[in-house]
């Protein structure tokens, strides 16, 4: 018996035409220009006048100072984050496998971890094998600068520094839209 036994024996023959023509449509639908298709995340908000991302200074948790312009070259995935916030931890494993997979492509997730104490912090980073970049925002300075008054607060920064899109509230990153979009974004120089 084919693979397709469990078919309505009048939709055999079918199936493959049909997910033929769905991917088509899939295809057509994207943008035709080759710029990303933000509304893939829902709630993302793209920026149209790309803004100049502000730089800023802190440190990683090692002490070393780190600056957000010390990525450029490369997409930066900046997040706004706190071990208090639900949604931050669980966001986490969805941004590490984000990050597994696009690193290598261009893109740096830079985690600036805000109004927390830095032993929960260090613990978190620990206990969730953070590999990324995480800087230190104590007082949340950079954090208010970026309008990060919610956590998690995303922002994705183009190879210049300009910022392409942001969102406030959780989005599973790693899940396939979100693994399109940032394709779509790693993909342009």
């Amino acid at each position: 018996m084919s693979s397709a036994h469990w078919l309505h024996p009048m939709s055999r023959g079918r199936l493959l035409p049909a997910v033929f023509f769905s991917l088509c449509g899939i295809l057509l639908a994207a943008p035709a220009s080759g710029a990303p298709d933000y509304k893939l995340i829902p709630k993302l908000q793209e920026s149209k006048d790309h803004p100049q991302a502000p730089d800023f200074t802190l440190p990683d948790p090692s002490g070393k100072k780190l600056s957000l312009k010390d990525y450029r070259g490369k997409v930066v995935f900046l997040a706004f984050w706190a071990t208090w916030c639900e949604y931050c931890r669980e966001e986490v494993p969805a941004m590490q496998s984000l990050y597994r997979e696009f690193k290598d492509k261009g893109l740096e997730i830079v985690a600036v971890n805000i109004k927390d104490k830095r032993e929960d912090a260090l613990a978190f980073i620990k206990k969730n094998k953070i590999s990324y970049p995480v800087m230190m925002d104590p007082e949340g300075d950079i954090g208010s600068l970026y309008g990060a008054y919610a956590t998690p607060t995303v922002y994705l920064i183009d190879r210049n520094g300009m910022v392409l899109a942001r969102m406030w509230g959780p989005a599973g990153w790693y899940s396939p839209a979100a693994r399109k979009l940032i394709g779509e974004i790693v993909q342009q120089k």
